[in-house]
């Protein structure tokens, strides 16, 4: 097959040298994408510039910093190679910078310049475009509107009714063939558990390690 694979944080800037991330290390897509090419798959992975390294010199690699970079990079992709599947493990900001007020002057966020240090910052945030929405249209305007798409959802510390909405939500607007559900709160340095689920809710697979969620996308895939 040929596999889509996004990986690691976005960096949004509130100005050159100040910007806004989470802790994603990119560490599960890295290990996803070198088990699937290990398979013979040929990967594209699309990771954050700051993002643990596939090691699998096969994989064509490309750069991200901003989720802008980001949701361009997979159109390019998508619209351009008709894609087999999708695996969209990327934490893509919900919010990004939109103003920055520093005592009575405010600005759009952005990276042109540095501001001043010394007085209080104000940062207003606007909703960031919901990249999963469009994956599956990218894809069939590539030439695959068969193309599965794999999102997933990251909670914290969520009980059993946050964890099914938050699920369902994502099926809802994203229209994802199957997401990969993890809580934070489970995720230690050794394991990572994860469940596989369908459109209906179904846990298709579940495991507690990046080589078994790869093993497991590969059954699913193919």
């Amino acid at each position: 097959m040929k596999i889509l694979i996004t990986g690691g944080g976005c960096r949004e800037y509130i100005d050159s040298v100040r910007f806004v991330t989470n802790s994603s290390s990119g560490r599960t897509s890295a290990q996803i994408a070198d088990a699937l090419a290990a398979k013979g798959h040929q990967v594209t992975l699309i990771a954050a510039s700051s993002a643990i390294k596939a090691q699998d010199s096969s994989i064509k690699v490309r750069f991200f910093e901003t989720g802008e970079e980001l949701s361009e990079a997979i159109k390019a992709e998508l619209t351009s190679t008709p894609y087999d599947a999708v695996i969209h493990a990327a934490a893509v900001s919900d919010y990004v910078p939109d103003t920055v007020t520093v005592g009575r002057e405010t600005i759009k966020a952005g990276k042109s310049g540095k501001l001043h240090s010394g007085g209080n910052m104000t940062v207003s945030f606007r909703p960031s475009p919901k990249i999963a929405d469009s994956l599956h249209d990218w894809a069939k305007e590539g030439g695959n509107a068969d193309a599965k798409v794999v999102c997933f959802k990251l909670t914290s510390g969520a009980d059993e009714s946050e964890k099914k909405r938050a699920v369902t939500s994502l099926f809802s607007h994203s229209k994802a063939d199957f997401v990969v559900y993890n809580d934070l709160s489970q995720i230690t340095p050794d394991k990572h558990p994860f469940k596989i689920l369908n459109g209906k809710g179904e846990c298709l697979a579940e495991g507690a390690t990046n080589a078994k969620l790869a093993e497991k996308l590969d059954e699913i895939l193919n």
